[in-house]
């Protein structure tokens, strides 16, 4: 996608704060990007009209507290990020889907809800799943180790016009941290359709002459996407799946199995959008 706003956002909850923040501040140092840490808080309530500023009560000072102190860690190990904080009354994913209009990435946190629980009272990433209007960053919430380069970049790829929205994610991504690349198909049944590997073989021989210096390996696994995509999330760096844009998702990859996979990744997803122009663009 275009680098027009340069700049990563990253949803922050007093659940995952941290881990959202180490992994946004990183990608938008790399991006030679801003970082826009932003928390959502419960609107002011109508009987107290002596609250002139919300952020100064509960749990709005707490909120901007909490900002503060995570502004002091991302500046203190990345010095030259430039990095602005903001705290918005409003449910959080009305809060962050607003703030996307003018980012190149929003990064959240995984829920821990089960999709039982999810169709009762929703999800913040679920939501945003297909409502962001900009790639989503889900990264997990359990404690993670810096990984070796030889972790790859994994892309998902299934029969669908979403391929090429997570290949030029893929492979830009790949570039930029100097990890090789790993296509995966997921084809229950072994085969991909004529007419999908085709016009797929073209997108790498595209994207391949623009990124030659990324190593690239395509692995066909005959599995349920939902087994093979949290297997392989486990040895990756990054999984990156795509999506055809606003307010729906794909078929085959998606659905059901990207919700599922956004809770039980064992790496940070992203679910990359098509974009209108050529392969040219870069992230």
């Amino acid at each position: 996608m275009s680098s027009e706003y340069r700049r990563v956002l990253a949803g922050v909850s007093r659940t995952n704060g941290r881990g959202v923040v180490r992994w946004a501040a990183a990608e938008a140092h790399a991006r030679h990007a801003e970082l826009r840490l932003v928390t959502a808080v419960p609107m002011p309530a109508v009987s107290a009209p002596s609250r002139t500023n919300e952020v100064d009560q509960e749990p709005g000072a707490a909120a901007v507290r909490s900002l503060a102190a995570l502004l002091d860690e991302v500046t203190a190990e990345w010095p030259d990020l430039a990095v602005a904080t903001d705290v918005v009354s409003g449910p959080p994913a009305a809060v962050l889907r607003g703030a996307t209009e003018n980012a190149d990435l929003l990064v959240v946190g995984a829920d821990a809800a089960s999709p039982f629980v999810e169709a009762i009272s929703g999800s913040v990433p679920g939501d945003l799943l297909t409502t962001s209007r900009c790639p989503l960053a889900v990264v997990p919430r359990h404690e993670w180790t810096e990984l070796p380069a030889t972790a790859p970049v994994v892309v998902a790829l299934d029969e669908s016009a979403t391929a090429q929205a997570a290949l030029a994610y893929g492979y830009v991504a790949a570039a930029r941290s100097g990890r090789p690349l790993t296509m995966l198909r997921c084809v229950p049944g072994g085969r991909l359709g004529d007419g999908a590997a085709q016009s797929q073989a073209r997108l790498l021989i595209a994207y391949g002459e623009l990124y030659p210096q990324v190593v690239v390996s395509v692995d066909i696994v005959p599995d349920d996407p939902r087994h093979a995509l949290v297997t392989a999330s486990r040895r990756a760096a990054l999984l990156v799946l795509g999506s055809r844009g606003r307010g729906r998702l794909a078929s085959g990859l998606f659905g059901s199995v990207s919700r599922d996979l956004i809770r039980r990744s064992g790496c940070p997803v992203v679910i990359a959008r098509t974009q209108p122009t050529a392969v040219t663009l870069s992230l």
